[in-house]
Order: structure tokens, then sequence, then C-alpha cells
């Protein structure tokens, strides 16, 4: 154990205080203060909760994209949000969270070390986290869920299990309001694209170069995507991303760009459009939550980890890592990306289309629909 971790058992020690007891009564505190993909993959199980205990209360660690993400789910009853740095926060959120009267927290990801410690004080019954992600910090768990190799949001819902939140449910989830509406409406009311003509979204960027297709391909993509399905292309960005985007944007006929959305809004246009294409990112975890056909671009990181669950209309294209040990961040170029090929992805984007074209036009046979209906 390292010498933070040595400070923190000590102090933990010293402050926490005698274990709340409310009978049956249940109160949750959820840490989640990461990136928009974790968020997102929390929401399957914060449903759970939410249906398994309909008059508990429900406060939730965020991060600032967390509660951009999250501030109008009406599973939750109150967001508390840590931003970097997060030390002079403790003290006034503790204030707060000792007058929720927590007795159950529910440890999803934190990427600060100092949240789960500050859980630690607040005199709860149970803390229960997975074993082995908590920088050091499993001492402080009650119940430590063993590290198994499973989807995120498994993970999260296996977590809300233990407290009885059980649900076969994995659908992710998002909500938005009506100014992200009017935002997405008044966008494409601007380009004035023809109701019949598909809308395809890309989504180049990413935080990390390692996770990045590279911007030829896109382009190449997209000029093939636009003479053979006579679609219209929007491609997504974060303020940070707008040469990027700008760059891809020029190279494509009568593609738009849009770099500067609230995050909400970009949820709503991307449920607006008819197929989503992205590297693995916060974009293509939002567009698998507002059910758009999505296909995701993935190497060095699993689709089986952080991929589409259970979803119908969501095809991972995925690689083998080309370097052992993976260098990840240390990257310079996505050389693992490199093995991802335009045809592959527009192949893919033709099986979608193609599949809800099927759809739209069979008409279910006696038998399937008497099956249906028992």
């Amino acid at each position: 154990m390292n010498f933070k971790n040595r400070m923190i058992r000590f102090l933990v020690k010293l402050f926490q205080p005698k274990t709340l007891n409310l009978g049956e009564e249940k109160r949750f505190l959820i840490l989640s203060t990461t990136g928009l993909g974790d968020t997102l993959w929390g929401t399957p199980a914060i449903r759970a909760l939410r249906k398994c205990f309909p008059t508990s209360y429900i406060g939730v660690i965020t991060s600032p994209i967390g509660k951009a993400c999250l501030q109008h789910n009406r599973r939750i009853d109150e967001l508390f949000v840590v931003k970097d740095p997060v030390f002079p926060q403790l003290m006034p959120l503790h204030r707060k969270l000792k007058k929720r009267k927590i007795t159950h927290v529910l440890t999803f990801h934190t990427s600060q070390r100092s949240i789960l410690p500050l859980a630690a004080i607040l005199g709860a019954m149970e803390i229960i986290g997975t074993h082995g992600i908590n920088k050091g910090l499993d001492f402080l768990l009650t119940q430590s869920l063993d590290n198994e190799e499973m989807h995120e949001i498994q993970r999260r819902l296996d977590i809300a299990a233990h407290v009885g939140a059980h649900t076969l449910d994995s659908s992710m989830e998002i909500f938005w309001g009506q100014e992200d509406e009017r935002i997405a409406d008044n966008f494409l009311a601007e380009l004035n694209i023809p109701s019949y003509l598909p809308l395809i979204g890309f989504h180049p960027g990413a935080k990390d170069g390692f996770k990045q297709w590279p911007a030829s391909h896109f382009i190449e993509l997209g000029n093939l995507l636009i003479r053979n399905l006579g679609c219209r292309l929007i491609v997504t960005g974060t303020p940070q991303e707008k040469v990027l985007v700008e760059s891809i944007v020029s190279q494509i006929e009568g593609a738009s760009a849009t770099t500067d959305f609230p995050l909400l809004a970009t949820a709503a246009l991307i449920k607006r459009m008819h197929l989503m294409i992205s590297n693995d990112t916060g974009p293509m975890h939002l567009s698998l939550a507002v059910k758009t056909p999505t296909i995701g671009l993935f190497t060095p990181t699993s689709p089986n980890l952080c991929g589409p669950y259970f979803v119908e209309n969501a095809i991972p294209i995925a690689k083998k890592a080309t370097c052992l040990p993976c260098l990840r961040k240390k990257c310079q170029e996505p050389f693992c990306l490199l093995q991802i090929g335009v045809e592959e992805v527009y192949d893919s984007a033709l099986r979608i289309f193609y599949q809800k074209e099927k759809h739209h036009h069979e008409e279910p046979t006696p038998q399937a629909q008497c099956h249906f209906d028992c």
C-alpha cells in the first residue's frame, strides 16, 4: 500500500461516524465521476434502482460532462458535481451529503482518488464496488465484487443487483429538453435536407489519438456514401475538434459540420439520423443510447467490454492490437485502426440500410403473427 492510501486509511478511521440505521429505508449515492461513455453505461442500473425503489432517494456524484448528460434524467433526485482540483470541494460536499443520510453507496467508476474516501465517512451501511479498480482503495468497500471480464454496463447492473435492483433491461438512456429539440430542428431546417434523403453522421474525433480512424478514411467513405446512396452527411465534433471536422467537411460534397452544440442537443440531432459512424468515443455511446443505427470503430479497445451491448441495430468493427504490449496513450499514430478499411465500413453501412428496408417492406406471415400473439 502506498503512502497516500495509508494516509487515507488513517483519516477514514479517524473521521468515520457511526453507521446509519434507517430500518428498511434505503437511500442511494452513486459514484460516477468520469467521462460521457462511463456515465451512460450507468443509466440502466440507475433505471433499475428507480423501478425497484420508487420512493428511495438517489443521488449521483458526477463530473461536469456527467451533469450535462444526466441533468434531465428523471430517475435521479440530485446531482453533485465535482471538478478538478477536487480537494477544495470535499468539505462543502461532505456537509451536503451528510444531510442526505446515505445508507448505500454504489461505486461505478471514479477518476479522483478522494471521492471514495469521502463516501466512506458518510456512515453508509454498505459501500459496494468492483475489486481492483479503485486505485488501491478496495479496503474502503464493504462489499467487493469480483472483477470478472464483462461489459461495463453489466458490471454496473451487477452492483445495483447487489442491493436488490434486478433487471433484464440493459439499454442506455438519455433525456433532453425542449431547447435541445429546438436547436437540432433549427439546424436541420437551415440545411433544408429533403425528407427522402438518408441522413448519416460521422464523428471522426476522440480524446485519444490512438482511437481516431484517419481523416482521409472518413473523407473517402463520405464521398462513397454520397455517390452511391444519395445521402446527406453531418460531421460532429467538439470545439477542440473544429479544425479536424472542417477539414473533412471541405472535402465531401454537401457535407455539413457542427462543433458547437450542447451535449443534449447533439443527442437530439443524432436521434434524427438514419446512421451514425463513429470512433469509440462519447458520441458513439450517445448514438446507442438514442437507438440510432450505429457503426463503431474499435481498436485497441474491445467492443465486448465497452461497445454495443444487446443492441440490434449496431455493428462494431474491431481488430486486434498490432503492438504487444499496447502503447495506448503513448501511441503517436492509430496503427491498429489502419487495419479497418473504407470498404469494410461502407459494406457495414449498406448492411444496416438493407436491413432497415427489408424490415420496412416485409409483412409478417400468419404463422409469425400467431407466434407473436401467443
